[in-house]
């Protein structure tokens, strides 16, 4: 069983059940047959403010706990130095004032990132494990800090 996580954004297109949720899941698939998948706290927190923002139904709200029944969740923890440390580093790097893993200075200019997505990429370079998104707030730190899969 390989490990993967998710960002938020594919969480919610999976639960939009449409022909790019058919995209997401093909690409899971693919990953692995049986993909053990990992969530970070702050994506669980985004899902749950939209569910209350948007006023999500009944059918929607039992799918999301369907995903978060089948997840496993990694907590922001004080004590783990490790977590804090790739956050430092990743955010560092992004702004051009940190080397990524290899010893490396970002080749573009500075990276804005919001501080949601540097906690979920730190929890991805923290367990060695593939993000999956679809979208490009990652794309620098891809080979670089983390392994990136992008659902296109």
């Amino acid at each position: 069983m390989e490990y993967i996580l998710l960002d938020t954004c594919i969480v919610m297109h999976i639960l939009r059940n449409n022909d790019y949720s058919k995209k997401c899941k093909e690409t899971l698939k693919s990953f692995s047959e049986n993909p053990y998948i990992i969530l970070s706290v702050v994506t669980k927190a985004e899902l749950e403010s939209l569910c209350k923002q948007q006023n999500w139904g009944e059918p929607r709200k039992k799918s999301l706990s369907l995903i978060f029944g089948d997840a496993t969740f990694i907590d922001i923890e004080n004590a783990d130095e490790n977590l804090i440390d790739a956050y430092t580093n990743i955010d560092a790097y992004s702004k051009r004032k940190g080397n990524d893993k290899f010893g490396n200075i970002l080749n573009d200019s500075a990276k804005t990132m919001h501080k949601n997505d540097l906690w979920i990429a730190a929890t991805a370079f923290t367990l060695n494990i593939p993000l999956l998104t679809t979208d490009g707030d990652f794309d620098h730190l891809n080979g670089t800090m983390i392994n990136v899969m992008k659902v296109i």
